[in-house]
């Protein structure tokens, strides 16, 4: 079974998000994968790195259309974001200094997309649509 299942329940509703969303689900699975066999081989290393960047790539887009829409909750969704960088950072440290991660990670990552999606992601969408504007 895949570390990060994705369904309708994540669908903003708006293409490109959405997109981003289920690329994210399965760079997770991917690490989840690498992590089957290693804990600190170069898949795993090349899946995380992959995931850390996909991720930063797409919080930037997300951080853009906030932006345009001056939605009030920039300031709180964008700390969410970095608590998640920072904490990816962290576990690419440890990868490059030889430490094992376990997939544990897989799980976290997972779980706190799909706390974020539901929760921040979709309070972002309902202003937005609230709005009348779409990116």
């Amino acid at each position: 079974m895949p570390a990060a299942q994705w369904n309708s329940r994540f669908e903003t509703g708006i293409s490109l998000i959405d997109a981003q969303h289920q690329s994210l689900f399965e760079a997770v699975n991917r690490l989840a994968t690498a992590l089957g066999s290693d804990s600190v081989g170069e898949g795993v290393k090349e899946s995380l790195d992959f995931l850390a960047q996909y991720t930063l790539d797409h919080f930037r887009t997300e951080e853009h259309f906030m932006r345009e829409m001056a939605y009030p909750g920039l300031v709180p969704h964008v700390a969410e974001h970095a608590r998640l960088i920072n904490r990816v950072q962290v576990l690419q440290a440890r990868l490059a200094e030889g430490q094992p991660i376990t997939r544990d990670v897989t799980t976290f990552y997972a779980s706190w997309l799909k706390h974020h999606i539901c929760g921040t992601d979709m309070a972002y969408v309902r202003f937005m649509k609230g709005s009348q504007q779409q990116p």
